[in-house]
């Protein structure tokens, strides 16, 4: 499948039998398939049950939103990619800050379903049936992750020039133009304070406040994948707030299961060429060349 990769984002077009030629974000950190309202239109359902959606992502305003669905049939050529139910959103804001036209967002859980091989340089997305999915015949890293049906959660290191190094579980989001975003709890580990105003963000969740600042190394896994950060490479780490966290107590126990300390995104992501092995449970990882 071709990908356009604009602005440090990928995205890619299929056709569904309903919605006709559809372009999709290509969002490993959004657990639900998108279609947008604007496409959707009047062809949505609703639950008798589930009034709302919580969700957690970047940005300060409200985490509840309408819950709305309907059905999909995405195809390439003449394959069948995904047939079910994907959410509805107003994707208005997101659409005006990507400066890219979409009409929805491929999710965590196409990924889940198939083998499915991001290639950042080529451009090229390769899907096949789980049962076919083999490791790579390059030098390749392997990572365990943690997999669940909210996404690919990555246990790391982060080591800033200071020399304080902190854990952290980081989530692989292809939705992220960033090389690393934080959460605010690292801001002490990086000796930041809060002067000023900061950088404006944004998210699903609207804008958000957050700070440059400069990484030593990242490490996976215990160095089963490594990055040693140059002079110029920075990273983001939020402010306090930068973050909506559905809370099981008000949102239910579902929505409160994303905790991460921060997210891997395309920054780094684009230096590689990422496996997802759906049916082993393994990402695997092979270095391309730095891409224009």
């Amino acid at each position: 499948m071709p990908l356009e990769y604009s602005g440090r984002h990928l995205y890619t077009t299929l056709k569904d039998e309903r919605f006709g030629t559809v372009t999709l974000l290509v969002d490993t950190g959004f657990e639900r398939t998108v279609i947008a309202k604007s496409v959707a239109g009047d062809r949505v359902a609703t639950s008798a049950w589930r009034r709302k959606d919580s969700v957690s992502g970047f940005g300060t305003s409200a985490v509840k939103r309408k819950h709305e669905t309907t059905d999909v049939s995405l195809h390439f050529k003449k394959d069948l990619l995904l047939k079910g139910s994907a959410l509805v959103v107003d994707l208005t804001d997101v659409t005006k800050h990507l400066e890219h036209s979409i009409d929805g967002v491929l999710g965590w859980d196409f990924f889940r379903r198939w083998c499915a091989t991001l290639d950042f340089a080529s451009r090229i997305m390769k899907v096949r049936l789980p049962s076919d999915c083999e490791p790579p015949p390059a030098t390749f890293s392997t990572l365990k992750g943690e997999w669940s049906s909210r996404g690919l959660m990555l246990r790391s290191v982060v080591k800033f020039p200071n020399g304080r190094s902190r854990e952290a579980l980081l989530h692989l989001d292809t939705g992220s133009d960033d090389t690393l975003f934080l959460n605010s709890q690292f801001r002490t580990t990086a000796g930041l304070e809060e002067a000023g105003t900061g950088l404006t963000g944004w998210g699903m969740n609207g804008t958000f406040s957050s700070d440059l600042t400069s990484l030593s190394s990242l490490d996976i896994e215990d160095g089963e994948l490594h990055m040693e950060a140059s002079k110029d490479t920075t990273i983001v780490i939020g402010r306090r707030g930068s973050v909506t966290q559905a809370h099981w107590w008000s949102h239910g126990f579902g929505q409160a299961n994303i905790n991460r300390d921060g997210v891997i995104g395309n920054g780094f992501l684009e230096r590689m060429r990422l496996t997802f092995d759906s049916s082993r449970k393994r990402l695997y990882v092979v270095p391309v060349p730095e891409i224009e």
